[in-house]
């Protein structure tokens, strides 16, 4: 008996090595979404978390904005954005300087809009249009600008065809666009996080429609794109948030909808496995806040859920 606690406790440490805090991670539900809402635009500023436009299968794409109080956990309607109703914006934070910014979409056919809400003053204002017209691209935020990435033509749903290549970035200062070293490969429906300067991008659809695994960096210094150690699971329409040096890339899309949590550590280039989510999901939006990723809405497309979840990790 005593050699096999001895064994037990071996067993124990040996898990705890390869899997570092996954005995303290834990997912909580909160208050859904008013109506089940995917492809919408997600952000934060304080206490509070804010979506914008997306899809609903009682009314199709809409032009709502939201807002998720994190203190009373309870939403409230806020003023509607300016442009034709739309889903599929630009996935990532996109929010600077207390403002979110909206990239992106489609409308029954690709679109280039680009907006800005401010929720202090509840108002809307329409900024340069992006060079290029897309839906689910990936975007995240460094210092004074957003980097739009990928993207596709088709308007049909994740890996819907016409998976793009090009990277354009928006300068906030002087509200202009201009183009960037393209990604390796084309890529629709990725995920992007932005980190310690740089921009890590993670699976996505390729110009076969297929959701792949590989993932890349960009280094704003040189331009460049590198290749970066690929995802434990070929995903696409998965959300990304970060903690640290840790990246969690959560749900997804691969003929199906997915709890996947793959966790990335930007400093040893190496992947771990996380806690799943509990509701299977794509075409969700997220926010990092607190040392915790929020997760909202998402679905198959087409069959929207009002899930929203909390993460901590």
């Amino acid at each position: 008996m005593k050699r096999l606690t001895q064994w037990i406790l071996v067993l124990a440490g040996l898990l705890w090595a390869v899997a570092p805090g996954l005995h303290a991670q834990t997912w909580t539900t909160l208050a859904p979404i008013p109506a089940p809402t995917e492809g919408m635009a997600v952000g934060g500023i304080g206490n509070a978390l804010f979506t914008a436009y997306g899809y609903s299968p009682t009314t199709g794409d809409s032009n709502l904005t939201r807002m998720y109080s994190i203190k009373s956990n309870s939403w409230s309607l806020r003023a509607s954005g300016p442009s034709p109703v739309r889903s599929e914006i630009a996935y990532g934070d996109t929010t600077h300087n207390g403002m979110l910014y909206v990239i992106g979409g489609r409308a029954g056919s690709p679109l280039n809009n680009l907006e800005r809400y401010d929720p202090i003053s509840n108002t809307w204002v329409t900024l340069a249009s992006m060079p290029t017209a897309r839906a689910a691209a990936a975007a995240a935020v460094l210092d004074n600008s957003i980097i739009v990435i990928g993207g596709r033509t088709g308007t049909g749903g994740p890996c819907s065809g016409g998976a793009l290549s090009a990277v354009e970035l928006y300068d906030i200062d002087t509200n202009t666009w201009s183009t960037l070293a393209p990604l390796p490969a084309p890529r629709s429906d990725l995920s992007a996080v932005a980190h310690g300067g740089n921009v890590y991008v993670f699976g996505g659809c390729d110009t076969f429609q297929s959701p792949v695994n590989d993932a890349f960096v960009y280094d704003p210094q040189t331009d460049s794109w590198s290749s970066i150690a690929s995802m434990p699971t070929a995903r696409a329409s998965a959300v990304a948030g970060k903690k640290g040096e840790l990246v969690y890339v959560i749900g997804g899309w691969n003929g199906g909808n997915l709890a996947n949590n793959e966790i990335y550590d930007i400093s040893h280039d190496t992947w771990s496995v996380g806690l799943a989510m509990p509701t299977p999901r794509s075409e969700t939006g997220s926010f990092s806040h607190g040392g915790r990723i929020y997760v909202l809405g998402g679905g198959p497309f087409g069959a929207s859920v009002s899930a929203n979840e909390m993460f901590k990790p």
